[in-house]
């Protein structure tokens, strides 16, 4: 079941991601993380990362999983180049 939610920003709806669905798509990546290709481990705290920036478009495909640290990163980059 998804909550619906407001996303700053631009005029996308974000629909937060269930804890399974995170889960499915850090198995789905061997917990492997799209940043910096490590290992995340059982105590990391991971993020989904949105690989097209649409926070409504939850499609499995687009998800990529994150230690938060590496997705902070690449979200201070695109806030930089705007």
């Amino acid at each position: 079941m998804y909550t619906l939610s407001i996303f700053s920003g631009n005029n996308k709806t974000r629909k937060r991601l269930t804890r399974p669905t995170k889960i499915q798509v850090a198995r789905s990546q061997n917990f492997m993380c799209y940043g910096c290709k490590l290992q995340i481990e059982s105590d990391d705290a991971f993020d989904i990362h949105h690989k097209d920036g649409d926070p409504s478009n939850n499609n499995i495909t687009n998800l990529k999983v994150m230690h938060v640290k590496c997705h902070r990163g690449i979200n201070n980059k695109k806030t930089k180049k705007k």
